[in-house]
């Protein structure tokens, strides 16, 4: 049984056991049901039953380091190679456009790091150096020529530099350099390998140390590494100077042939679960296609309408047996998984951060960033898999930059709990708080957009605390709810409201609850609602709204409808869930 807190109150609702449907159940007098279901959300992942995902709305380790990107591989002799772009790396030596990096110890304990190289004796500039300088998006470490000890290899792109409207908007040309010292000498081919805007993004399947698990992709792949690319941009390119991506193609080339251009095979498509691989790069064929588009109307300063591939990473997580591709725009991050490297991918994760300004520790309004180039180290993943922590950055939208963004080597953890379809329904007492950590239920908190990253305060007991959507968007849907990685059973929802200014707060009508039968949502029907909800600024005059439900075995919950306003936001101060009985 659970021990978290019982939280029942008078007046529960109509006990009805529901096992794999939902069912009827009487309406109270003097309470009113909700109003119309909200549009879906077309940029929400899709209902799936791989995991739930728990994602900070901040970093939680910083380092002594300077810039941003960060790729980085897992060595033989036990160290993280990375680099960075534009910065000083793991030093207070002069700025350099590229950086390499070696780097000690764990996000759990501590993490320090050395300057290695930078500039051009990492890497050369292929196109006009007066308008573009290098920039790092992949590695690996490999033993290649069998001489007993790892090879790194560093993915270089050309990127287009300030000033210009086109600056970060378009990446020509990319090659790969080699170090067979542990990053402090480099060398490269004489013509960039990658140009023309193809494949000129590469981003390196992390296999584990030493490409150590690439006999798990498929018949003889350890004598392979693979990669993916993109063409035109590292990301959404905001000033259309070229096409946005909004493909991921993948690549494998022998291990110790990596430098040679005309090694280099292309994931041409799949026979059964058997890939097939063209030497000619215009039969490939994508991995991942994906056309959303975040942020298309964004009322306030900043990127709009980002396709959402961009540079991040793919690392296969070995103890769940699936690869993971973090993504990003501007203001999101897409996680998406996968069984092989060539798919299918599913889309199950994603964070919105907001738009900017973001804030730092010491700003009272909170403290949130989201970040670009998200990797996850395979040196980091916990030995169950669970746990990984992604590396990302940010630079703008601070007071002060200088001691608020996350411009170095950051992390914060990503906690994943794997959905058991078999999994026995959990069992709490009547009128526990199943939103309560201490119930034990593993319920992740879910919403649209929490400002300023203050989620915590949906659940924290304290209605003097509040959370806000507001997200600079004309948004058409609100929600606020749990997911859980086991089945619960549940028949009361009560949601605290926060204040409600002129531009916003609040439901226009009354909200629905909607839950999550085996991974798929839908519109919970015969629910009533006490007080009735006024559905304009008047809901917050209620000290909460009490949803009644026919008892139902659930495996998420939340509660959605039409942000009100002018600002198109609604503000919740606590948000229960309370098990049937």
């Amino acid at each position: 049984m659970s021990t978290g807190t019982s939280r029942r109150r008078a007046g529960g609702a109509v006990a009805l056991v529901v096992i794999g449907a939902l069912a009827l159940a009487a309406c109270t007098s003097g309470r009113t049901e909700p109003g119309e279901p909200p549009p879906a959300d077309p940029h929400a992942p899709p209902s799936t039953m791989f995991a739930t995902v728990d994602i900070p709305y901040h970093s939680t380790v910083a380092t002594d380091s300077n810039g941003d990107l960060w790729p980085s591989a897992w060595a033989d002799d036990g160290y993280l190679y990375t680099a960075n772009g534009d910065g000083r790396g793991f030093s207070t030596a002069a700025f350099a456009d590229i950086v390499v990096n070696r780097v000690d110890g764990t996000p759990e304990t501590e993490l320090t790091g050395m300057r290695l190289a930078a500039g051009a004796t990492v890497a050369p500039v292929w196109s006009d150096p007066d308008l573009y300088n290098r920039k790092p998006t992949g590695m690996v470490a490999v033993d290649g020529d069998g001489n007993g000890r790892d090879e790194l290899y560093l993915a270089v792109q050309d990127l287009r530099m300030a000033p210009s409207e086109h600056a970060f908007n378009d990446a020509p040309a990319a090659t790969i350099v080699r170090s067979d010292d542990y990053g402090r000498t480099w060398t490269w081919p004489e013509q960039p390998m990658f140009s023309d805007h193809t494949f000129t993004t590469v981003t390196f399947l992390d296999l584990g140390q030493s490409n150590g698990l690439a006999n798990l992709v498929e018949p003889g792949g350890e004598d392979f590494v693979y990669a993916y690319g993109m063409d035109n941009n590292w990301r959404d390119s905001f000033s259309d100077v070229v096409p946005d991506p909004v493909d991921l193609y993948l690549a494998r080339v022998p291990a110790a042939s990596i430098q040679d251009r005309s090694a280099w095979e292309f994931f041409a498509g799949a026979e059964g679960e058997v890939a097939t691989w063209s030497a000619a790069i215009e039969d490939r064929v994508a991995v991942l296609h994906d056309e959303r588009r975040v942020y298309p109307d964004l009322v306030v300063e900043g990127p709009r309408d980002s396709t959402v591939i961009s540079q991040g990473g793919v690392v296969y997580d070995a103890p769940i047996d699936r690869y993971l591709y973090t993504s990003w725009t501007e203001f999101t991050w897409e996680l998406y998984e996968s069984p092989t490297p060539w798919g299918p991918w599913t889309l199950f994760g994603r964070q919105d951060f907001g738009p900017y300004p973001w804030y730092g520790a010491e700003n009272e309004a909170g403290w949130v960033n989201g970040g670009y180039a998200v990797t996850t180290p395979s040196k980091f993943i916990s030995a169950d898999g669970l746990q990984l922590w992604a590396q990302a950055n940010w630079f703008v939208g601070a007071a002060e930059p200088d001691e608020v963004t996350t411009y170095h080597f950051a992390l914060r953890p990503i906690t994943l709990t794997l959905r058991d379809p078999d999994a026995p329904t959990f069992e709490a007492e009547p009128g526990t708080d199943l939103t309560d950590p201490a119930s034990g239920s593993g319920a992740v908190v879910l919403d649209v957009h929490a400002r300023y990253g203050n989620i915590a305060a949906l659940i924290d007991d304290d209605p003097a605390t509040a959370v806000s959507s507001w997200n600079g968007t004309a948004k058409l849907r609100d929600e606020w709810g749990v997911e859980f990685p086991q089945p619960v059973t549940i028949d009361e929802v009560v949601l605290t409201p926060g204040p409600a200014p002129e531009d916003g707060g609040w439901f226009e009508g009354a909200p629905v609850i909607e839950v999550r039968l085996d991974g798929v949502w839908q519109v919970l029907e015969d629910v009533t609602i006490s007080p009735g909800y006024p559905g304009d600024a008047g809901a917050a005059d209620a000290s909460e709204y009490r949803f009644e439900l026919p008892e139902v075995v659930v495996d998420g919950v939340r509660v959605a409808g039409v942000p009100g306003g002018s600002g198109s936001y609604t503000t919740v101060a606590e948000l229960e869930v309370l098990a049937a009985g």
